[in-house]
């Protein structure tokens, strides 16, 4: 079982990926900011975070780079889920920040899985 944080600000968003990653036996953290996402991060450990981009308080590629700039965690894999990075420059920016994959939104439930299980391994 791999335990996922979830940092998302959108409700319905936050509901799908908790319902789709429930359903292959996960255990969920959410947090709703970046900040709270990088304490969450700090206290809980996660296997894998799931990042969105347009956060509240943060930009979630900053939040990305600024994980893997601590040493505690910047081992744990960051998949970026966003309806914004629409282009190549904006992906790469993504990746290029620390993160192990990206997937834009509506996502693929099937797709996010693989995804999430091939960086797992």
């Amino acid at each position: 079982m791999y335990r996922i944080l979830i940092i998302e600000d959108d409700a319905v968003v936050r509901q799908t990926l908790e319902k789709l990653l429930k359903a292959e036996n996960c255990e969920i953290f959410f947090a709703t900011t970046a900040s709270d996402g990088f304490s969450s991060c700090l206290q809980n450990k996660p296997d894998i975070v799931l990042l969105d981009v347009n956060l509240p308080d943060a930009n979630g590629i900053e939040v990305c780079r600024k994980m893997k700039a601590e040493e505690k965690i910047k081992h744990i894999p960051v998949l970026i889920i966003t309806g914004e990075a629409i282009d190549s420059k904006q992906r790469a920016e993504g990746l290029d920040a620390g993160a192990d994959d990206y997937v834009l939104k509506p996502f693929s439930h099937k797709e996010l899985i693989l995804r999430i299980k091939r960086i797992l391994g």
